[in-house]
């Protein structure tokens, strides 16, 4: 697969998985640009035999924001305090406030899980990963995987509500 193919092909899923960990949508893009020049600049030693690409690929996007989260001495998800942005799409005033609502919402109840499960969440709902990828990626257990994600789960129905999950 050529560089562009596979920037063409996971793009998408890099930005989203930045974007939901970031909020900041600047940052997010700055991030996924950082992300695939490293992939531009490492794509000639990458080894299939060795591990898979998406595996390598969400590797070195993690690793990308964990280097952005210490850099920038942040520990965490980052607050909400000033960071919501304004939906801007063809909806009503109504339904963007209303969905601009429940993204802060979210937001902040994610905010209060700890790291570990926001980041498991973040690769099953933004990577639409199966838990034997997160297993794989992040060296957990698939069953433990699954039960840190159902109470994660668990946790953010407390917060928010039976009827918002």
């Amino acid at each position: 697969m050529s560089f562009e193919e596979l920037y063409d092909k996971y793009f998408a899923r890099i930005y989203n998985y930045l974007r939901y960990r970031l909020i900041a949508r600047d940052a997010a893009d700055d991030l996924a640009e950082a992300v695939f020049e490293k992939v531009l600049d490492k794509y000639g030693t990458f080894d299939p035999g060795r591990h898979g690409l998406e595996p390598w690929l969400f590797a070195i996007a993690r690793n990308t924001l964990n280097d952005y989260f210490r850099r920038k001495k942040v520990r965490g998800w980052l607050t909400l305090g000033g960071r919501e942005e304004s939906l801007v799409s063809p909806e009503s005033v109504e339904g963007a406030a209303q969905r601009s609502e429940e993204n802060a919402l979210l937001l902040a109840a994610l905010a209060r899980l700890p790291e570990q499960e926001r980041d498991l969440i973040a690769m099953k709902f933004t990577l639409e990963m199966n838990n034997r990828e997160i297993a794989a990626e992040t060296g957990l257990g698939e069953s433990n995987v699954g039960v840190i994600l159902f109470r994660a789960m668990k946790k953010l129905r407390e917060i928010l509500g039976p009827e918002s999950l």
